[in-house]
């Protein structure tokens, strides 16, 4: 049985693997110091011990954060079990996260709602494109893992990050730090605190990072425009008044944009002409899709810029250090919001009132998403059909395919014609997108300390966005096929003298569309303890009720907008989702070291529009029959999660660990399908059946000695699909799960390190050294093999990547300040390893985009 050998499995690694986890990623300058094992959580809405949280969390403290330089949501991946992060496609800010096997939305349109939830000082973050930002001061980021259905923003079914940036402090101080790092990274930072005004504290923080590009682009001469290249700035100020004993006022706004090149996009594979056969599953046939033949085109085809070499040369599955992309614009991104609160404290109840407003804009110039330079080729045109005839042995039978009585004198000129050639790349883009949003939350925690802790909560949250993306790409054609076998027993002849087999179809289209959503939801929670505020028995006990609108209104999804009263009809939708969802939970604290969960609970994700669906008019020639298609709603997503959990400490040793099963039904799944004859590169969404999730998590530390500590985590989840719908040749809907691998969705992941830090000399200088590994196993991006025939071209193979830190605080310089001097590392062995790939089906390729090479660097900091 496939789950019982992979169970004994991962049994040999965690039990390898049962001496390391939650790193020193999860303590705190006073451990270091040897006074406290306490690490505060805010999970359930109130400070808690981590080890007392009967949920599956991992925390980072603002230390660790500046110690490993995590700075965005991609740098996440590495600190907890069964997460993963993998980059954008055209913008700097975008990322895929995938806890437990659930991955956020990989189409960055705005129809989508994520499955994990991104939040920042408990403002929910809608959007998975901007969810990257720069922040001056983290105190903490909590990684929640599993269903969040009950106490966070919006309902997610994978998990859930919340940044959480630190207050102001009531010292004065300023804090200043500047770095350079290999590919002429320039980074700075600046923190003012102002202590406490009289009850008034404030802080200011400003910073500023660039680098050049990570791949040389033969076309730039400006490394600084290079791939990998960005230039951010972020500025955040924090403002808390104590209005009173019992009354606080914080207001915090951050503000960060980034100019950018994104990683390069390079092709892993093209489509080579060679007819796809069906395939038969259960007794049903099903035919797959047929790439263009992109491969031979490529080969016929002339660069125009001599550097760039042969186009083929460019189809490579290793890394290329240089390619030729002539349409690599900037990526610009602005990112800000506002976030006020207002917290009332009446010793036995808090309540709290959050307020939010977050804006994006993002502008694409030009994304270059072919990689092969300015490329001429032939052109399809079916007025140019028999040009290039001349001095053939088709050149006799002209007359006989040109209508009734053409001159012989025209025939002639066309057979000498050149076929003509166009410049089409195989796919370009632009993008201009917006997004704003407002939420309000209003809590009440109260029982805080007594046999009944509680929480009652409403959420409101509104959205409303927009997004014009033109897109041009090439679609070839294998013309002995499509054309020159219509002509019966003179085919062969035609298609042996056919100067230009392999021609292009130039399209250009756009995407546009506005959308707006409102979510509405109340919820609460109770802990009850039966035998008082210290016993070791609880029962916690989570409702929350959701309900999502959404409307929206698509201008254009074609080379025309839409102009038409029936197409605008199509175009203008609204739909309406909402569930119950929530938890129960059983704790039981064995002893002071040892506590034991057990959690049933239900999460949920709203349904929304696939805004590159295809739609179609009626087709005024059947009265009978109405073959209109308008935008179709997809439905929500359920997910019902079982979780049994410990976590221990004992003495040096601390240990957590999870085994979860999860049933997952009505998934959102995303098939891209090229809508040819003018449409745009489109997608179809289908809830896509049932899909049951077996894993396990550790992770824990060991204080080695007071200076030394080993951490580690190890994750493994078994995605069983049950359920995935696929139209046969018949046009019936099968279920095809047998052949179908989650997408974005990683088997295994893993990560240890150990660290040094100790007091070194007779003085105040502290040494800390960290030397840290993470794995993550091989990662399909495409889940059907049917439609996604570069399926294991545009995957991610299995990587692992080294980091390393070390950190020297203290240091002065005779009698001048002191400061501290930080070297760092990351993928220190230059492994080559794929971010994202994707698989352009009917398109004829497939492509993938390659994370950081080796970077490195060096901060220093004062501290006044």
């Amino acid at each position: 049985m496939k789950i019982s050998r992979n169970a004994s499995r991962l049994l040999l690694g965690t039990s390898l693997l049962a001496m390391g986890a939650t790193p020193v990623l999860a303590q705190d300058s006073e451990q270091e110091e040897g006074a406290s094992n306490v690490i505060v959580v805010t999970a359930n809405k109130r400070e808690q011990d981590l080890q007392k949280t009967p949920i599956a969390i991992t925390a980072v403290t603002g230390e660790t954060v500046e110690l490993l330089g995590i700075s965005e949501t991609t740098d996440l991946a590495a600190i907890a079990p069964n997460v993963s992060v993998n980059g954008g496609t055209t913008n700097a800010t975008a990322a895929v996260v995938t806890i437990r096997g659930i991955p956020t939305s990989a189409d960055e349109a705005l129809g989508f709602d994520s499955p994990i939830g991104i939040y920042l000082d408990g403002v929910y973050l809608a959007r998975s494109a901007a969810a990257s930002f720069a922040i001056a001061d983290i105190e903490r980021i909590e990684v929640l893992r599993g269903p969040q259905g009950t106490l966070f923003g919006r309902n997610t079914t994978g998990g859930a990050i919340n940044y959480i940036t630190s207050r102001p402090s009531d010292d004065a101080s300023l804090k200043v730090r500047m770095g350079y790092g290999n590919y002429d990274q320039i980074n700075g930072r600046a923190i003012l605190n102002s202590g406490d005004l009289g009850g008034v504290r404030m802080t200011l923080g400003v910073m500023f990072d660039q680098r050049d590009g990570v791949v040389d682009n033969l076309l730039e001469p400006r490394d600084s425009r290079d791939p990998g290249s960005n230039k951010t700035f972020g500025a955040r100020w924090a403002f808390e008044a104590d209005l009173g004993d019992k009354l606080m006022l914080t207001n915090v706004f951050d503000y960060t944009t980034i100019d950018a090149v994104p990683h390069a996009a390079q092709l892993s594979a093209v489509g080579d002409g060679v007819f796809r056969p069906n395939v038969t599953l259960n007794g049903n046939t099903f035919s797959q899709v047929q790439p263009a033949p992109v491969g031979p085109y490529l080969a016929g085809a002339t660069a125009l810029e001599p550097q760039c070499g042969a186009p083929s040369n460019s189809v490579s599955l290793s890394r290329l250090d240089s390619i030729c992309l002539q349409d690599a614009g900037l990526s610009n991104d602005k990112v800000y919001g506002n976030m006020t609160r207002l917290e009332l404290d009446l010793d036995t109840v808090t309540i709290r009132s959050t307020t939010a407003f977050r804006w994006w804009d993002n502008t694409i110039q030009s994304g270059d998403l072919d990689g092969v330079g300015t490329i001429q080729g032939a052109l399809f045109n079916t007025s140019t059909l028999f040009n290039g005839f001349a001095g053939t042995a088709a050149e006799g039978f002209l007359p006989f395919v040109f209508p009734a009585g053409t001159p012989q004198g025209i025939i002639d000129f066309v057979a000498n014609s050149p076929v003509p050639t166009t410049t089409q790349p195989l796919f370009k883009i632009s993008n201009d997108r917006e997004q704003e949003q407002f939420s309000q939350e209003l809590e009440i925690v109260g029982g805080s300390g007594t046999a009944f802790e509680w929480v009652l909560g409403g959420f409101y949250f509104e959205e409303s966005g927009s997004e014009v993306n033109p897109q041009t790409f090439a679609f070839v054609l294998d013309t002995n096929q499509t054309v020159f076998s219509q002509f019966g027993p003179l085919s062969p002849v035609f298609q042996a003298a056919n100067p230009a087999r392999y021609r292009a179809v130039a399209q250009s289209s756009t995407l546009g569309y506005s959308i707006d959503s409102q979510s509405y939801a109340i919820y609460g929670q109770g802990t009850l303890r039966p035998g008082g505020p210290d016993a070791p028995l609880a029962i916690t006990l989570g409702l929350r009720y959701s309900w999502d609108e959404k409307s929206v209104v698509r201008t254009q999804n074609g080379a025309t907008p839409f102009t038409s009263a029936e197409d605008i009809a199509l175009n203008t939708q609204s739909a309406s989702f909402s569930e119950p969802t929530g938890h129960i939970t059983i704790d039981y604290q064995v002893n002071p070291d040892l506590n034991v969960y057990a959690m049933a609970s239900r999460g949920y994700r709203s349904g929304g529009f696939n805004l590159r669906q295809s739609t179609r008019s009626d087709n005024p020639a059947t009265t009978n029959i109405n073959e209109a298609v308008g935008l179709i709603p997809f439905n929500e997503e359920k997910i019902d999660a079982f979780e049994v959990g410990a976590k221990s400490q004992f003495g040096p040793v601390r240990l957590n660990a999870a085994v979860f099963y999860n049933v997952y039904k009505d998934l959102q799944s995303t098939v891209p399908i090229p809508i040819q004859g003018g449409g745009s590169f489109g997608t179809q969404v289908v809830n896509a059946g049932k899909i049951n999730y077996l894993g396990v998590e550790l992770e824990g530390t060991i204080e080695v000695t007071d200076a030394l500590r080993i951490d580690g985590a190890f994750g493994y989840v078994d995605k069983s699909v049950k359920d995935f719908p696929g139209a046969d040749v018949t046009g019936t809907v099968q279920n095809i799960a047998s052949i179908v691998t989650p997408g974005n969705s990683p088997d295994y992941t893993a990560n240890a390190g150990i660290t040094y830090s100790d007091y070194i000399g007779s003085g105040d200088t502290r040494l800390t050294a960290r030397f840290g590994w993470s794995y993550t196993s091989e990662t399909p991006f495409f889940p059907n093999p049917l439609s996604a025939p570069f399926q294991q071209q545009t995957a991610a193979e299995a990587r692992s990547l080294f980091n390393a830190q070390l950190r020297l605080d203290g240091v002065s310089i005779g009698n001048g300040p002191e400061f501290s001097v930080q070297f760092w590392g990351k993928n220190i062995f230059d492994e080559e390893y794929v971010s994202r790939g994707i698989d352009y089906g009917q398109l004829g390729f497939g492509q993938i985009i390659f994370g950081d090479p080796a970077t490195y660097g060096v901060n220093v900091e004062f501290t006044f």
